[in-house]
């Protein structure tokens, strides 16, 4: 299995795809929060911009910083539409490992992940997905901050416990 959150959960979206082309079997993918479409524009963006731990204004430097390219630069626009920086854009999903893809109600992610889930669901792989109300980015493993952290990271582990069985 892979798996990861936030940029480690592009990546493992990313490794899956790559694992899958390579003929590697999986058990399955783990997503927390993960960035799917890296240019894309999505309301989470604007709607929880400021004050929820993770801004879109240092989700735009992390972009810059992983392509090592300004924003602006035509050169990332295309980057950041590969599927290889932006798996959503991918044109084939289907055949992937299951898939746990969780999002957080505050989070700039939220929008580009729910539909991540959503895309894989409609190419056949099987998804648990679930958006938690209230948390924000980050909140996986912070149980001992938050009860609701908590419960939402004991849903996670127990629905990819589902998935390898």
């Amino acid at each position: 299995m892979i798996g990861g959150d936030s940029a480690g959960a592009t990546l493992s979206a990313v490794c899956a795809r790559q694992a899958h082309a390579d003929g590697l079997s999986l058990a399955a993918q783990l997503l927390v929060h993960p960035s799917t479409d890296i240019t894309g524009d999505y309301p989470s963006r604007t709607e929880n911009a400021e004050g929820y731990f993770l801004t879109t204004a240092r989700l735009h430097w992390f972009v810059e910083q992983y392509l090592g390219l300004s924003r602006s630069d035509p050169a990332a626009v295309r980057l950041g539409t590969d599927p290889r920086v932006a798996p959503l854009r991918a044109e084939r999903l289907s055949g992937l490992a299951p898939a746990v893809v969780a999002t957080a109600e505050f989070d700039p992610l939220r929008d580009e992940g729910n539909r991540y889930a959503d895309a894989l669901s409609d190419a056949g792989v099987r998804v648990e997905h679930r958006e938690f109300d209230g948390l924000v980015h980050g909140f996986y493993g912070m149980d001992h901050l938050s009860p609701a952290a908590g419960e939402a990271t004991t849903w996670i582990n127990t629905a990819l416990g589902r998935l390898i069985g």
